[in-house]
């Protein structure tokens, strides 16, 4: 997963440095749920936007089995699932929040998936302040271990790495030229290295 975190926006001389706080799942979750006799296991499951639920046909007496949503069809959030042998799945992405029941019209099992945003990222960045020839950003919240990349953008669509440091501790300090012109910051946190 890659995981941007927030630079708070802070003024130095003429140059401003702006932040940007988005959170973007890169590598998503997914869970699996078995489908056995007249019922699913697990039968409540809690996961983030962007995470895949597969649904696997382990019925050990061969029988057929669904994974329906009890949404209207017209509704975007939607599925149908039909497994109709042992090791038969289906897979079903949730890009919204809420909590979604489903049954298996085949049998009496029932199910719950409840979808939640990503937790907030704990790193936060104080406003830049100059050194020498350089401008420092002091970094808390970083996960040790993991990479963080410091990137700058001129128009919020290009975005050019100007630093990679490897977290040693939660806390650490990112530097780049003060003869750059005003530009935006973010930092990325690399994650599950």
């Amino acid at each position: 997963m890659l995981r941007m975190k927030r630079l708070i926006p802070g003024r130095f001389i003429s140059l401003v440095g702006f932040a940007l706080a988005l959170v973007i799942p890169i590598d998503a979750a997914t869970f699996y749920v078995g489908v056995n006799r007249s019922h699913f296991s697990p039968a409540a499951l809690t996961i983030e936007i962007g995470d895949t639920v597969v649904w696997e046909n382990q019925d050990d007496f061969d029988d057929s089995h669904t994974t329906t949503s009890t949404l209207p069809f017209s509704n975007p959030d939607y599925w149908n699932g039909v497994l109709v042998d042992v090791g038969d799945t289906f897979a079903h992405t949730f890009n919204n929040t809420g909590i979604f029941n489903y049954d298996d019209q085949l049998d009496t099992g029932t199910g719950t998936i409840t979808v939640v945003l990503p937790a907030v990222p704990g790193v936060t960045l104080d406003s830049p302040r100059r050194e020498g020839n350089w401008f420092l950003f002091d970094a808390t919240g970083l996960t040790p271990g993991r990479t963080n990349i410091l990137k700058t953008s001129t128009n919020l669509i290009s975005w050019t790495s100007v630093s990679t440091n490897v977290a040693t501790d939660s806390s650490m300090t990112f530097t780049n030229t003060i003869t750059l012109p005003p530009r935006f910051f973010r930092l990325l946190e690399l994650s599950g290295q």
